[in-house]
């Protein structure tokens, strides 16, 4: 594990741990930094002893956002040259993750600013610390958050509450982010790595199939009506009802239950 690396990759167990590596800068986001971290989630997406990924930043903070000095040159790049090089960095890699098979866990300590905030925002789990603080605040440059946030955040967290942050860049603790539906747990600092692993191999135990016909399911709900997702319901649960984790849980369900049936003696 090359400590020159932008984004640390640790396997443990099934679980694939990506960890943003630029902690004198609070893990400051770069292209290159994202473009590594793009290419480490579609090499687990695809490597098959992989069940979850699990991402983190190394020392206090999760990420600052996007990196101030590279923002800086924004303000000079030729607007093509911000769609095609930029955004296919940055947005890419929020694709990835959101569009990965597999679940992905953020375990977010200190801040989650900016971007940092919607990439946490875009995996499927946010297990944080209690001194974990989310704040889309693009608007602070006079910006807008063009990762996803602004999809993604009122249907966590409602469209009041993320016009609230996105529109007056309002800080959202680690404690209220579980509150509002923003966190999934929110545990003691000294804890979080430990708690997020153990979270992301509760995960990895269930039904890979299962896990991610499921994830599927819920981002094309997102998008779709509930008619149209009923007939790909249908279709996918019939691929899953033949598949062999289905037949050996349903084996396992049917003898925890014979354990429960009344004594007929």
């Amino acid at each position: 594990m090359s400590q020159e690396s932008l984004v640390l990759v640790e396997q443990v167990g099934a679980v694939a741990i990506l960890t943003l590596n630029r902690p004198l800068v609070r893990n400051a986001l770069t292209p290159p930094m994202m473009d590594e971290l793009q290419a480490a989630v579609r090499r687990f997406d695809e490597d098959a002893s992989v069940r979850v990924l699990l991402l983190t930043g190394a020392g206090k903070a999760f990420s600052a956002g996007a990196d101030i000095e590279f923002m800086s040159r924004l303000r000079d790049m030729p607007q093509q040259q911000v769609k095609d090089q930029v955004y296919k960095s940055f947005q890419g890699a929020t694709r990835a993750i959101r569009l990965c098979s597999k679940p992905v866990v953020a375990a977010v300590q200190g801040g989650a600013f900016g971007a940092g905030c919607e990439v946490a925002v875009a995996c499927d789990f946010r297990i944080v610390s209690e001194g974990a603080v989310f704040c889309d605040n693009w608007v602070d440059m006079g910006a807008m958050p063009p990762l996803g946030g602004l999809f993604l955040l009122p249907r966590l967290v409602g469209l009041e509450r993320a016009s609230d942050m996105t529109m007056r860049a309002t800080k959202v603790g680690g404690k209220r982010a579980v509150e509002i539906g923003l966190a999934t747990v929110c545990v003691e600092p000294a804890a979080l790595r430990d708690s997020a692993l153990q979270f992301a191999q509760d995960l990895a135990a269930r039904s890979a199939p299962a896990m991610a016909a499921i994830k599927q399911g819920l981002r094309r709900g997102l998008e779709s009506s509930l008619s149209g997702e009923w007939e790909h319901y249908v279709n996918t649960q019939a691929i899953l009802l033949a598949g062999p984790d289905f037949s050996a849980n349903v084996d396992r369900l049917d003898q925890r239950l014979r354990g429960f049936a009344p004594d007929k003696g």
